[in-house]
């Protein structure tokens, strides 16, 4: 079992980027997002910071989910728990990159 959730965490970490990168494309699809780079019109309302900061909190659980062993993480649902938080957060890095255009 630790050892399923550890693959899952190091797969889910892996697909971090991929995701911060479609949904950077498929955010720059859209007619309002390309005239904010070219006209500086239509900006979105996200906060300057709050998608670096969904990105890098998509990272701290992931990295010690895939990382650790089960038996140096304090309980037995950690692991489950870090991958759960993980996912929530890297969502959040996704709908905000979607939610800027």
């Amino acid at each position: 079992m630790d050892r399923g959730i550890r693959r899952a965490s190091w797969l889910a970490l892996a697909l971090l980027v991929p995701v911060v990168v479609g949904s950077g494309l498929l955010a720059l699809t859209t007619t309002r997002a390309s005239g904010c780079p070219t006209y500086g019109v239509n900006r979105a309302d996200v906060p300057y910071g709050s998608i670096h900061g969904c990105f890098f909190a998509a990272l701290l659980p992931g990295v010690p989910a895939a990382v650790r062993p089960g038996k140096q993480l304090p309980f037995a649902s950690a692991h489950g728990r870090l991958l759960g938080l993980h996912g929530v957060a890297r969502l959040m890095t996704a709908s905000l990159i979607l939610g800027h255009a």
